[in-house]
């Protein structure tokens, strides 16, 4: 008996699909929050990187368990998913450090220069033209 999310080429390109887009995203989020367009706390961006971990788990608890009979072949989706897994247990272990210079580094560096801008679309947002 194979693994089924590595053996159906469709789910596997699906997974590779996804995996993909949530790093797309996760990146353009933190993007976002250094350099000042997202300010404060988004509470659905912590819900969707809880649920991206939970996956990301739950993946590894189903491709890595120890109660596989048969030896697994590591696969180019196995190799990003532990790449993906390492950069949230990265920036989950060292979240508050990162939160104090990343505040410090926004606010003397990054701020100066976006907040312009910001204020800019801003304000052509709210123009009725």
């Amino acid at each position: 008996m194979g693994d089924i999310l590595i053996d159906n080429k469709n789910f596997y390109n699906f997974e590779l699909k996804f995996l993909n887009f949530m790093t797309f995203i996760t990146k353009v989020t933190f993007i976002f929050f250094f350099v000042g367009i997202f300010q404060k706390k988004l509470d659905y961006v912590v819900q969707l990187n809880f649920v991206v971990k939970v996956i990301l788990a739950l993946f590894l608890i189903y491709r890595f368990n120890s109660y596989r009979k048969h030896k697994i072949e590591f696969t180019e989706l196995d190799r990003k998913i532990c790449y993906s897994v390492g950069i949230y247990i990265i920036t989950i272990s060292f979240l508050d450090l990162i939160n104090r210079y990343v505040d410090t580094i926004r606010n003397k560096f990054i701020l100066p220069i976006t907040q312009p801008i910001i204020d800019h679309f801003k304000k052509i947002l709210k123009s009725p033209n």
